[in-house]
């Protein structure tokens, strides 16, 4: 009977057994898999991730699209929980390195180090936007004014610059120094970067008045006064289509994705250079990281100083040394014309001149690539030498609209009233948002050089849109 005992209590103990082992089993493998290192791993890298792709888009579609995002406080918030479990996931792989599981924990901590750090430039990046992104109420209770005729921007064929030679002629300056761009032919090591005729005009007694009224009035340059780094200032703009094609700081890349080269030609005509940590007098050549060469040439040319920028991947400065042989053509025959006589400086503006005849002011908007982004085509003549520039106010209130951010520039003139000349300017409105459109009155003042009060010239009414951050 004991016998018999023994085995109908072994038999209870082995049919309880597959019950307790199933818990056990189930445990187990939670143990060996939900919560094995490669599993942790795997989920953490598949949260992380598109939370980053998330991230970025977001980016994206707030700063240069436009687009609906998911709010960066959410991101900010997922991110914090995703380190917190990134910094348990990495105690866990350092127990198994203690345990001397090596593999196992050396997997774990270097995953764990990579994603944390997707995960914290997530976090900190996401934080800075939060700040960063501003909320503008200022057209919420906005609406456009009845009875008041609003003008709408214009929209133009093309915005982006095409920065290559192609569409434009080949005896212009612009096609001239980016086909010299892979040129051979480039500058000596001890090659003086003046332009003799500028120089000489910069020293005749008119020469500075006539080299300004000249640079408003030809299409391919642009002048405007920043009193706090170069004072009254030229730049030359490439151009398309007819309108110069603005960019960021007035920096021209080319077109091609690999960035081949970047060109910036300028002239401080109150003798400043753009660049107020360059030695005046030199050409600063080095060698970047890219392989590219760069060149700055700062030189004074009389009573104006001459910036030419070149970054290269042909090394040599060859559209530096095209720049310096073009300009010395083009002033050497303004030289010759206002030598014989100061008002003679019109003949050598091109034909496709800035200048029109029997005309009446007007000011034209065009979008830019962003809703709250402009240009203005600004067409005047207030008859004497001075500074052109823009006020905006929201119609209905009066509210000013960037104040103390509008542009400049300085003023074409002559002594027939119906001779208009064209000023260009770029400018960002940031009151307001996407699609939130309202009235703006656009005034363009004038400040004489003769130190007499500003006046307004015209104005006229648009529908516009702010600017989105």
């Amino acid at each position: 009977m004991e016998a018999n005992g023994n085995s109908l209590q072994d038999l209870r103990q082995n049919e309880e057994t597959p019950n307790k082992g199933a818990k056990t089993g189930f445990f187990s493998w939670l143990r060996g898999h939900i919560f094995n290192w490669w599993m942790r791993l795997l989920i953490l890298f598949l949260l992380v991730v598109p939370l980053w792709i998330i991230f970025i888009g977001s980016v994206w579609s707030a700063v240069g699209f436009g687009f609906d995002h998911p709010p960066f406080e959410l991101i900010f918030v997922i991110g914090l929980v995703l380190l917190l479990l990134l910094v348990v996931n990495g105690i866990f792989s350092i127990m198994d390195l203690c345990k001397r599981r090596i593999k196992q924990g050396a997997i774990g901590l270097i995953g764990t180090i990579f994603l944390g750090w997707i995960a914290l430039y997530v976090t900190i990046g996401s934080l800075f936007l939060v700040f960063l992104e501003e909320e503008d109420h200022f057209a919420d209770d906005l609406v456009l004014p009845e009875g008041i005729e609003l003008t709408e921007p214009l929209k133009p064929e093309e915005y982006f610059a095409v920065h290559s030679s192609e569409k434009i002629p080949e005896d212009s300056f612009q096609y001239q120094v980016i086909a010299a761009a892979n040129s051979e032919k480039g500058l000596n090591k001890d090659d003086d970067c003046r332009v003799p005729a500028l120089e000489k005009i910069s020293l005749m007694p008119d020469g500075r008045e006539c080299l300004i009224r000249y640079l408003n009035a030809s299409p391919e340059w642009d002048v405007y006064e920043d009193e706090d780094r170069c004072g009254l200032y030229a730049v030359r703009h490439f151009q398309l289509d007819g309108h110069l094609q603005r960019s960021m700081d007035h920096y021209y890349l080319d077109d091609d994705f690999n960035w081949n080269w970047q060109y910036r030609l300028g002239i401080g005509l109150d003798g400043r250079s753009w660049y107020p940590a360059a030695k005046m007098n030199e050409t600063e050549l080095s060698v970047l990281k890219s392989g590219k060469q760069l060149t700055l040439s700062v030189y004074s040319n009389g009573k104006v100083v001459l910036d030419i920028f070149e970054e290269n991947k042909t090394p040599g400065s060859p559209m530096t040394a095209m720049t310096l042989r073009l300009l010395e053509k083009e002033f050497h025959a303004l030289h010759l014309l206002i030598s014989e006589d100061p008002e003679q400086w019109v003949k050598a503006v091109p034909a496709d001149t800035n200048i029109h005849k029997d005309a009446q002011p007007d000011i034209i908007l065009y979008n830019g690539f962003q809703g709250g982004i402009y240009d203005a085509d600004i067409w005047c003549n207030p008859g004497e030498p001075g500074l052109l520039y823009l006020k905006a106010f929201e119609i209905t209130q009066g509210t000013p609209l960037s104040e103390d951010r509008m542009p400049n520039a300085k003023a074409g003139y002559s002594g027939d009233p119906n001779e208009m000349f064209l000023r260009e300017m770029g400018f960002t409105i940031y009151e307001g948002n996407w699609g939130q459109y309202y009235g703006a009155r656009f005034e363009v003042w004038f400040k004489p050089d003769s130190g007499q009060p500003d006046r307004k010239l015209f104005e006229k009414n648009f529908k516009i849109e702010g600017w989105q951050r």
